[in-house]
């Protein structure tokens, strides 16, 4: 009789075997990660470190004056695009200039649709000139490029907004995952798939997908505007860049549209319905997650607080305001019977009631899955707002730039929000009449709670589709299956301008040979007549 240990790995042994029989082979993939600075970063940091714990090796391409990518990193290669001395920025600068852009310009000023798209047409500008450094600096390494062609990556994941992705996956021959919703000036949905202007808004038009006439109008006209700058002004600006280095005559959008996959941070039961393309990935709410344990002394504040808790926080960016928007806010959050935890890091304001709680930073994910937690005061960024669907928490929205607006809108729609529009402009009671609406209202609480349980009812977590798809382009070398043949057509058959102009040339020869062939009978049967006319 065999002794027990042999059986043992014998055991094993067969089921190693079998194993690689029946599973497919993991395959170590090498990516190269071409990302976007701030929350862009963050995010697609979320996806990198899950690819990495299955195997895979990454290698991010980081501009020298960079603010949040670190020069180095245990976890991945880092090679650093060396930005020209007088392009060199640092945190400090950069979070004041985004302080002034804000405050400014935008919260200072009536913000109407045209207002903000103007202040958001000027930024791209300004990004496309920085990008347009970043992007020269990068092909004229030439150590650095020859780095980046020996090492035999297998694709190129990318944010979309940074235009050095698509750039080098064409160099490079490699396939492209795109990781992001947003091209350097719209939503990639424009691009990708059919997106009819009489029900898929337009960023900053501030409509629903149920428009009046007014507003189909107004959502127009903000389309052929971006549609003017896009292709006129910044596009232009990029194809010069990539006709000098990657000797083509694809322009850079016609490249956004040849993209294998996009993997896209968005969730429709928070987004309007839209047309879909079938390599289009939709992974809204995948940095979602179950709740950590709180620190202590926070934990304990919120266990204690019996009548409830608001968190309220602007995200990662604008974390201080100013003074006499910050007095107004306090003296608002003073009124409440609730208690107030409010990431901020400017001066006290001296209108502070005892029950807010003043942090520099704060575990929001954390704090908002708490069952004391009431409301979310939230600037609408992507982040925030899915972890509030997730934990059912509604929202008062206090937009300030980019989607912020539309986001909250969305879910003003859905009944799970208050949107106060204007920043610059808020009042203390203000602040006190939406947060008692949000709370006293039970139909903000069960609309999010509802959402929350559409959110969560998918039968693969966002996140593991990322990875799966992303893993997917790595198998097969590529998804140009899954790509329609619309995005290779020129704009002119993709409207069918060509089909239409000959069917209305072939229209109107008919009818003049119908014309003339009746005015011939006419002069044939009615000879006499049409000589006495003349005489």
């Amino acid at each position: 009789m065999a002794p027990v240990s042999t059986v043992i790995g014998v055991f094993l042994i067969t089921c190693v075997i079998t194993c690689g029989v029946l599973l497919p082979s993991a395959h170590a993939g090498k990516v190269l990660v071409v990302p976007v600075e701030g929350s862009h970063w963050i995010n697609i940091k979320i996806l990198m470190m899950e690819l990495i714990q299955k195997g895979h090796e990454l290698t991010v391409t980081r501009p020298s004056n960079s603010i949040y990518i670190d020069e180095s990193s245990e976890h991945f290669h880092i090679e650093n695009i060396q930005i020209p001395g007088d392009h060199t920025v640092n945190k400090a600068l950069y979070e004041e200039f985004i302080q002034n852009f804000v405050f400014n310009t935008i919260a200072a000023k009536h913000s109407s649709s045209l207002n903000v798209a103007l202040h958001f047409i000027e930024g791209i500008k300004q990004m496309t000139q920085m990008i347009s450094i970043q992007i020269t600096a990068l092909f004229e390494d030439k150590d650095l490029m020859e780095r980046l062609r020996n090492a035999d990556f297998d694709m190129v994941l990318a944010d979309p907004y940074n235009v050095g992705g698509v750039m080098l996956a064409h160099y490079l021959k490699l396939p492209l995952v795109f990781f992001g919703r947003w091209m350097p000036t719209e939503d990639i949905h424009f691009a990708l798939a059919p997106s009819p202007l009489s029900y898929v808004p337009v960023l900053h038009s501030r409509v629903t997908d149920r428009m009046l006439f007014p507003e189909r109008v107004k959502n127009v006209l903000l389309y052929s505007l971006y549609f003017v700058v896009s292709h006129f002004i910044v596009y232009p600006a990029y194809d010069q860049i990539a006709h000098r280095y990657l000797n083509t005559n694809i322009g850079v959008f016609e490249m956004h549209k040849r993209a294998d996959i996009y993997l896209m941070k968005v969730d429709f039961v928070f987004e309007f319905p839209r047309p879909m393309m079938p390599n289009a990935v939709y992974i809204g709410g995948f940095q979602c997650r179950p709740p950590k344990p709180l620190p202590q002394e926070i934990q304990e504040l919120m266990d204690a607080s019996e009548e409830g808790v608001v968190v309220f926080s602007l995200g990662a960016i604008v974390k201080t305001l100013p003074p006499r928007i910050a007095r107004e806010i306090a003296a608002g959050f003073a009124q409440l019977p609730e208690r107030v935890i409010w990431r901020y890091t400017g001066e006290k304001p001296d209108t502070l009631g005892n029950n807010t709680r003043i942090m520099s930073w704060l575990p929001q994910n954390d704090l908002l899955s708490h069952p004391n937690t009431k409301a979310f005061i939230a600037h609408g960024g992507e982040n925030g707002v899915y972890e509030a669907i997730y934990h059912g928490v509604p929202i008062v929205g206090v937009p300030i730039f980019g989607d912020q607006y539309e986001n909250i809108l969305r879910l003003k729609a859905k009944g799970a929000a208050v949107l106060l529009e204007n920043l610059g402009d808020l009042t203390a009671e203000d602040i006190f009449r939406a947060v008692r609406l949000i709370i006293d209202d039970p139909s903000y609480g069960n609309a999010m709670r509802k959402l929350s349980k559409l959110h969560r009812d998918s039968p693969i977590p966002p996140l593991k589709a990322a990875v799966f798809w992303t893993e997917f382009v790595m198998r097969h070398g590529g998804a140009g299956h899954l790509r329609a043949a619309g995005t290779e057509l020129p704009w002119y058959q993709y409207y069918l301008i060509d089909v239409i102009t000959s069917l209305t040339f072939a229209l109107f020869l008919c009818i003049f040979l119908i014309y003339k062939f009746l005015q011939a009978i006419v002069k044939r049967c009615f000879p006499k007549k049409q000589k006495n006319k003349r005489e």
